[in-house]
């Protein structure tokens, strides 16, 4: 056990699995009580924040290899899963602001 906390990395990574996950669970729950469309664009972006610790999970343990087609320098499948959880909270943002016109 002490071979799995000795790494920072690891170790911030379960850290990340079990919030995001509480934070995942209880946003599944509102998704039923809400019709409203900016709740439902924070309810994915907290989803895509836990696909991004997924993700980063099966690179750090290798799950993940081979070719990646890189943008700009860096990976696609980094660049999604660190920032389609911002698109998904500036849309929110958005919807929220239209609708109190």
């Amino acid at each position: 056990m002490d071979a799995v906390f000795s790494s920072p990395d690891i170790t911030a990574l379960l850290v990340q699995f079990v919030l995001g996950g509480i934070a995942s669970f209880f946003a599944i729950l509102s998704w039923t009580y809400t019709r409203n469309l900016y709740w439902l664009f924070t309810i994915a972006g907290i989803l895509s924040i836990y696909a991004g610790i997924l993700y980063r999970a099966l690179l750090l343990f290798g799950l993940i290899a081979g070719p990646e087609l890189l943008v700009l320098g860096a990976p696609l499948g980094t660049l999604i899963s660190d920032n389609l959880s911002i698109l998904f909270f500036i849309a929110a943002c958005i919807a929220y602001i239209r609708s109190n016109r």
